[in-house]
């Protein structure tokens, strides 16, 4: 990695995650000479000293050796027109755009032209509150993609912030993203499906999901801690089959749509419980059974491979 020093950044978008990033690069001493967002945004949220302003794009921005653009995805090839229909940007400055699924020759197609060279640099992070994303900078993870210039400029912010980068292809953008998704967004949609399941069993609608955090928040520091698959615990690494011969008929009777999720999220429990070595054959088997296509278990508290 280059020992030269940062290079000067100017981010568009202030929302939650320009906000953070502004604020967290300028913390680990990157000149960030300007935050620039709409009205409506919350530019300046964190109450760190970078310059900030709303309304017209300032002079400064066409200052900057790098400039990223980390708005909704949406809103990226029509800022990236703009700052090129404009003219604010330079043959020397980079352009970075903060979007994990897009690779940046095809959503900052407009600017391309107009810098010296264009890049990814995707937080993989869920950004909800901008104090505490700020405090996590360190902790996480970004995707850099795009021309070699701007992958250079990318991973000396991503130094400079202590964090850790990832290179990635263009065309493996969107897998990558496809991962990041259903490490963040499907978790919580597998929270909501705990929670309604501890609701139909009884637990009272406001005491569900607090009861849950602390399991979960767990199972993520036991990831941390042994990897995987050491982190997995639970009826199917345990091969108790039983268990799950009871899960399969209570959500048959009482929540019957969940029952497939149930089955399919099963087989790879049971992938990894084969790869931690805990399981004999014959668990094996019987677990397999269970989890095939509907149809195929037998009935409540019958043996559904008897063979085995």
């Amino acid at each position: 990695m280059s020992a030269a020093p940062p290079p000067s950044v100017f981010v568009m978008g202030a929302g939650v995650v320009g906000t953070a990033l502004a604020a967290g690069l300028a913390e680990a001493g990157v000149p960030v000479i300007g935050l620039h967002g709409r009205s409506a945004e919350t530019a300046g949220a964190a109450g760190h000293p970078v310059p900030r302003t709303i309304g017209e794009i300032p002079p400064a921005l066409s200052t900057a050796d790098a400039i990223l653009i980390a708005v909704r995805d949406d809103r990226i090839p029509d800022v990236a027109a703009r700052l090129a229909g404009e003219g604010r940007l330079r043959p020397q400055q980079v352009l970075l755009h903060g979007s994990g699924a897009n690779p940046a020759r095809s959503i900052l197609a407009p600017a391309v032209a107009h810098v010296r060279a264009v890049g990814t640099l995707h937080p993989l992070a869920s950004f909800a509150d901008t104090r505490a994303a700020i405090a996590g900078l360190r902790d996480i993870a970004f995707a850099i993609e795009g021309d070699p210039p701007a992958c250079d400029v990318a991973a000396r912010l991503v130094q400079a912030l202590g964090a850790r980068p990832l290179r990635l292809e263009a065309e493996d953008l969107a897998l990558y993203h496809a991962g990041a998704v259903v490490a963040s967004n499907y978790v919580v949609a597998l929270a909501d499906v705990a929670r309604s399941l501890l609701v139909a069993a009884g637990v009272p609608t406001d005491q569900a999901l607090p009861a849950l955090i602390p399991l979960m928040r767990s199972v993520v520091d036991n990831l941390a801690q042994a990897g995987l698959p050491g982190a997995l615990t639970g009826p199917v690494e345990r091969g108790d089959v039983s268990s799950v011969q009871r899960h399969l008929r209570a959500l048959g009777e009482r929540a019957p749509d969940l029952l497939e999720l149930y089955r399919v999220l099963g087989r790879d429990v049971l992938r990894l419980a084969g790869a931690k070595g805990k399981l004999d054959a014959a668990q094996a088997g019987r677990l397999r059974a269970l989890f095939a296509e509907a149809g195929s278990v037998h009935a409540p508290g019958g043996d559904p491979n008897p063979k085995a």
